[in-house]
């Protein structure tokens, strides 16, 4: 294990001396920011390797072209925008994935098949489109793949709305745009059923929170510049729409 170093760049073949015995690599806080090409060649025993909490921020495929025995990889927690669409070609016998805490935008499904016997993939904490979060959420689903660090956890609600905005229309599951218009528009008809329809919610709750689900209730049914009561407020959809559009998932 390697910890709280500094060391910027992990040069050509620099395990090379311990290849017939390495089986467990940690190199955690490292302040790492580049790895060459050929950093870990000739670690064919290695099973676990973990770059966590550096600043790298693009992984590559020939960094594991020769890790023929790696089980589980650590990515987590660092800068990361690109991973090379063939890096898991080279990651067949992988089991285990971490990426939480990084910039990755997507993860295309058909990249991720090499790895056949795949068991958990955490990607928590990553700007994923919806579009894209939707794609990978249901195929890892489908798969059996554990996607949630513990518990299932606050994202499922988004990836239930996201599968079935998917589902109801494939143009929708085809656009970034589209599927922001779903989830928001899904979340303002669950929000205003709920405010409208609890019978139970003024007996569960303090008066205070009563009297504020009441005010909302009614901001949510005025259109004020009208002046006149509506079945929704479509101004006020508007604005978190657009809103929406300036955000990405980071669940």
């Amino acid at each position: 294990m390697i910890f709280h170093s500094r060391i910027e760049n992990v040069p050509d073949r620099s395990f090379l001396r311990y290849s017939k015995s390495l089986i467990s690599l940690n190199m955690h806080d490292c302040g790492i920011k580049e790895v060459s090409d050929y950093a870990f060649d000739g670690l064919k025993y290695l099973k676990k390797l973990s770059l966590a909490y550096n600043n790298i921020t693009s992984v590559k495929d020939r960094w594991f072209a020769n890790l023929i025995s790696l089980q589980q990889l650590d990515l987590s927690h660092n800068l990361i925008t690109s991973i090379e669409p063939t890096v898991f070609e080279n990651l067949r016998g992988l089991k285990g994935l971490e990426v939480r805490d990084n910039r990755l935008t997507c993860l295309e499904p058909s990249q991720l098949v090499p790895m056949a016997g795949i068991e958990k993939l955490y990607f928590s904490r990553n700007p994923l489109t919806f579009r894209c979060r939707g794609t990978l959420t249901l195929w890892l689903q489908d798969l059996g793949i554990n996607y949630h660090p513990g518990q299932r956890g606050k994202e499922d609600w988004l990836d239930s709305i996201l599968w079935m905005c998917a589902a109801d229309d494939g143009k929708v599951a085809d656009s970034e745009v589209l599927m922001k218009e779903c989830v928001i528009l899904n979340l303002f008809n669950q929000l205003r059923t709920g405010l409208t329809t609890a019978e139970s919610f003024p007996l569960t709750v303090p008066q205070e929170c009563v009297y504020a689900r009441n005010e909302l209730t009614k901001c949510v049914a005025t259109d004020r510049r009208h002046s006149r009561e509506v079945t929704t407020n479509g101004h006020v959809v508007r604005k978190l729409l657009r809103l929406l559009k300036e955000t990405k998932s980071t669940v």
